[in-house]
């Protein structure tokens, strides 16, 4: 009986055994259930954290991607407008520095004299809003009087070839040439201030044309700077044609030696208009049908502008007129941008116009602190040429 008592709760007990065993793997599976249950919630914030970091990528590089094409434009501009770009802040760093300075206190540094000359005569122009700005017809004129002044020595040195003919070809000439002085005369008239300063300043030196700059263009155009002649240097002018004095033009009878052959008249006025410095005398300048054959160019005697039609009248009573082509931009002043805050689109200068006018007018060069009147020298300047007027058959 007693070993009966003893195997009835040694059963009970095994299966009180058994059900805190049954309890205890319940409550692992739960355990293991809850772990499962924050292993995803925690795998979820990490998704979410991934989800919300990916987006962030993605805005960053499509900042970056911002960024990046607006660095190619920057880089682009700059390839293109690089020059005017490092001009104008070296042209704003410059004024900044001549704030409160007096001409007077510049005497010693010619570059810095004729530059503070330059940026004020160029703010008292912008200041004044003036558009009556003549240095390129200045310039023009003087080429045009160069060409007279060649053109005189050319006839002389083939007066035996026709005597009658030339006598009468240089007395047009000389006509045409103090016609144009007068021009010129009446423009430098109109020089003051800074301006009249720096030129006097300049052209002091009668020597000035031969800037380096002037040089290396007139050797480019296939003038006598790029060869070894000295007709630049040495020309030998008539006493009243002083003011002719400077580089080849197409009417140089030695460039026409070297060339080969003669220019025509029609080969001559485009050549003019191609190397000229004025707003009509851009290089893109085309003439939409060639003037006629003009069998004395000295027979001109007047020459008018309208609008984009050139109108040249002539002592026989024939007339021609040349149509110029442009190409300016079509927009209003209502939508012109600033590319800078002093300077608006439409006021950039051209950049042949620019180079031989600050050499000519002020003895400078873009980028260059030399002493103006150390640029000027007397070797040949042998450069490329980008013109046909020396090139041989």
């Amino acid at each position: 009986m007693k070993q009966r008592n003893l195997t009835a709760q040694e059963l009970e007990f095994k299966d009180r055994e058994r059900e805190v065993r049954r309890l205890e793997l319940d409550l692992d599976f739960k355990k293991h259930e809850l772990e499962v249950k924050r292993g995803k919630a925690e795998l979820e914030r990490q998704r979410l954290r991934i989800d919300q970091e990916k987006a962030k990528l993605q805005e960053d590089e499509s900042k970056l991607k911002d960024q990046l094409k607006r660095l190619e434009a920057c880089e682009a501009d700059f390839h293109d407008n690089g020059s005017d770009i490092i001009r104008l802040a070296i042209s704003k760093n410059f004024r900044r520095g001549m704030i409160c300075t007096k001409e007077s206190e510049l005497s010693g540094d010619a570059n810095a004299l004729q530059r503070y000359r330059y940026e004020q005569y160029v703010y008292e122009q912008d200041l004044d809003e003036k558009d009556d700005d003549r240095l390129a017809e200045f310039l023009d004129t003087e080429t045009r009087l160069r060409e007279i002044a060649q053109q005189v020595i050319r006839l002389k040195d083939q007066f035996e070839k026709d005597p009658i003919r030339i006598a009468e070809e240089l007395i047009e000439a000389q006509k045409e040439y103090t016609r144009t002085e007068f021009k010129w005369s009446m423009i430098r008239s109109c020089f003051s201030g800074y301006l009249e300063r720096a030129f006097e300043y300049w052209r002091g030196d009668p020597r000035w044309y031969m800037h380096r700059v002037l040089r290396e263009d007139c050797a480019r155009r296939g003038g006598c700077c790029g060869r070894g002649c000295g007709c630049c240097l040495d020309r030998k002018l008539e006493l009243t044609h002083e003011r002719g004095a400077g580089h080849c033009t197409v009417e140089c009878g030695c460039c026409q030696e070297a060339r080969g052959y003669e220019l025509s008249n029609e080969e001559k006025k485009a050549f003019s208009i191609r190397y000229a410095v004025s707003e009509d005398g851009k290089k893109d300048v085309e003439l939409k049908d060639a003037p006629p054959k003009i069998v004395n160019d000295g027979n001109q005697h007047e020459e008018s502008m309208e609008d984009n039609v050139m109108r040249y009248e002539f002592s026989e009573g024939g007339v021609a007129q040349y149509k110029l082509y442009r190409d300016l931009p079509d927009v209003t002043d209502d939508e012109a941008e600033f590319t800078d805050d002093e300077y608006a689109e439409e006021d950039e200068e051209d950049p042949y116009y620019r180079r031989i006018s600050l050499a000519s007018i002020w003895g400078l060069v873009d980028g260059n602190f030399e002493d103006p009147f150390d640029l000027i020298d007397q070797e040949p300047f042998v450069g490329e040429t980008d013109s046909t007027m020396t090139e041989r058959d």
